[in-house]
Parts: structure tokens; C-alpha cells; sequence
């Protein structure tokens, strides 16, 4: 599960399924959306199915996989890929490609990263919680946005053997609410400036077994389909901001779902609520 909220909310649920977006009736396994979409920088990432084993009930969901970003540099205006693979042990892998998709660089943890122009790339790994199991972070700083996502073992990993997911998380570093380019994509589209969030479709987690299908109704603009890529390194879709000279922020006001006030604060992400007691698979905030 996932919750997604207007970056200036607390956290709500408004958008219940980015994480499950695809579960009902197989919808498109390793399925890429697109997370956010600004000027000169794309972040997709693809989902894969999964059942989530806790303590108390099973959960047939889904949960971000890969990550593909496609960045263009400030002042040469090249093309730079970047993907990350959630993985249960390492070697946690970035790998920098050019924009033809030849490997510029490896990048893992201790080995210097990789930087050009704007553009830093760099891996660090870390352990996860008292007992837990070793994870990586990669950061990407671009100098307007930086995009971290974790790779980490499943919650509850006895009963989740060999699993992995990524987290991420996305700060900007500029003022994105007054962008000329107003970001978009399923997280970037909470950056319109309102200062108010928005509650969506939520599952109901009250049974044992429980098969995810809410699909961020009332939440996002238009609807989940219409976030899809053609791949990970995809930059068009219906509300895509990559090369724009000039967009609006989301029309709120198609907006169905419940409006919810709450305190600001400034980064956006996506991780498990499921640290100590597994009971869905992801909650998003949407911070300002």
C-alpha cells in the first residue's frame, strides 16, 4: 500500500496504491510509471507482484522494483541514464549510462561516484534497523532535485526470504511549487502550490488475506493508466514536463478525493509502513 498525500500535508491517505498500482487481475506485471517529471529530469520506476507474508495476514500486492531516471545536463545538454535494482545482498549497482545507453560508469558504494556538469551520482550502504539486514542508498543531486532511493531487505525477512524493494524519496532543492515547469508525475504533481493535500482510493486491510486494487482514485490527475511508460528510460507520457518550456501546476479542482490541512514540510517519498508490524505493503507522504 502506498499513501500519497499533497506535499503539504500530513500524512494521508490519499494516494492508497502507487505501490499496488497494478494487482487487480494481473494488470501489467513489471509495469514502469512514471514518479516524477520536471524540466530536464525523468524518474521512472517499475513494479513488480508480489505477496507480502506478516505476522497476521497476506498481502497480494506489488512494490517498486527499478528505478530509471533519464537526466540532461545543464550546460552541455547531454543525456545521462541512471537505473538502481532493489536487491536482498550486495554489490548495490548504479549504472551511469550515456543517452545511447552506453555505460559511463559503475557506480558503488566506496568507488567515488560518478559527476558530470549538474549531475552526481554516488551509493552508500547501510544496515537497517538494530537487527536488520544491509541496504544501499543511491543519491542522485542534479543541483535543482535530489532523488534517493533505498534498496532493503522485505519487512519481516524470515518469512520474506530473498525479497527486496526500494524506497524513494525526492527533495528539491529550488522552489518546485512556482516552477514556470510545474512538476508532474504520480509524486511530482503534488508540487501545485496549494499548500492543501488530498485523500484517495484506500484498501481494506481488516481481512487475513487481502489482494490489493485501489488505483489512486480522487488523487492524481486522471487516472493511474495514464502515468505509464513505454520503459524505463521512457520521458513521454500524457503529463510529462521533460523538455516543456512552460506548464501549469495539476488542476486541483477535478480533484475528487477529500481535501486534508496539515503541517508543511519539504521532501516527498515512498516507503513501507510495515517496519514493526507488517500490515501493508508502502505508505507515501508528500511533504513540503
Amino acid at each position: 500500500m502506498i499513501n500519497v498525500v499533497d506535499h503539504a500535508s500530513t500524512i494521508a491517505d490519499a494516494y492508497q496504491s502507487l505501490q499496488n498500482l497494478y494487482n487487480i487481475d494481473s494488470i501489467k506485471h513489471s509495469a514502469s510509471d512514471n514518479l516524477l517529471s520536471a524540466k530536464n529530469l525523468s524518474l521512472n520506476v517499475m513494479f513488480v507482484h508480489a505477496d507480502f507474508k506478516n505476522p497476521f495476514k497476506l498481502v497480494h500486492g506489488s512494490h517498486m522494483a527499478q528505478l530509471g531516471m533519464v537526466v540532461r545536463s545543464q550546460l552541455s545538454g547531454k543525456l545521462f541514464q541512471i537505473e538502481f535494482a532493489a536487491s536482498n545482498q550486495p554489490p548495490y549497482v548504479v549504472n551511469v549510462r550515456d543517452g545511447n545507453g552506453k555505460v559511463l560508469k559503475t557506480v558503488t558504494h566506496g568507488n567515488g561516484g560518478f559527476e558530470a556538469e549538474n549531475i552526481a551520482v554516488s551509493v552508500r550502504e547501510k544496515r537497517h534497523g538494530v537487527f536488520g539486514s544491509h541496504g544501499a542508498t543511491m543519491i542522485v543531486n542534479t543541483g535543482r532535485w535530489q532523488v534517493e532511493a533505498q534498496s532493503k531487505a522485505f519487512p519481516n525477512a524470515e518469512k520474506n526470504p530473498g525479497k527486496a524493494l526500494l524506497d524513494v524519496q525526492l527533495n528539491p532543492l529550488y522552489d518546485a511549487d512556482h516552477d514556470v515547469v510545474a512538476p508532474h508525475g504520480l509524486i511530482g504533481q503534488s508540487w501545485d502550490g496549494d499548500g492543501v493535500g488530498v485523500d484517495g482510493a484506500q484498501d481494506d486491510y481488516k481481512f487475513n488475506v487481502v489482494t490489493t486494487k485501489a488505483m489512486a482514485e480522487g488523487a492524481i490527475e486522471g487516472v493511474a493508466s495514464d502515468y505509464e511508460v513505454e520503459g524505463k528510460f521512457a520521458t513521454d507520457f500524457k503529463f510529462s514536463r521533460f523538455d516543456a518550456a512552460s506548464a501549469k501546476p495539476r488542476d486541483v479542482s477535478t480533484l475528487t478525493g477529500k481535501r486534508v490541512h496539515g503541517v508543511t514540510t519539504k521532501s516527498a517519498g515512498a516507503k513501507p509502513d510495515i517496519e514493526e508490524i507488517p500490515d501493508n505493503f508502502v505508505s507515501l507522504a508528500l511533504p513540503k
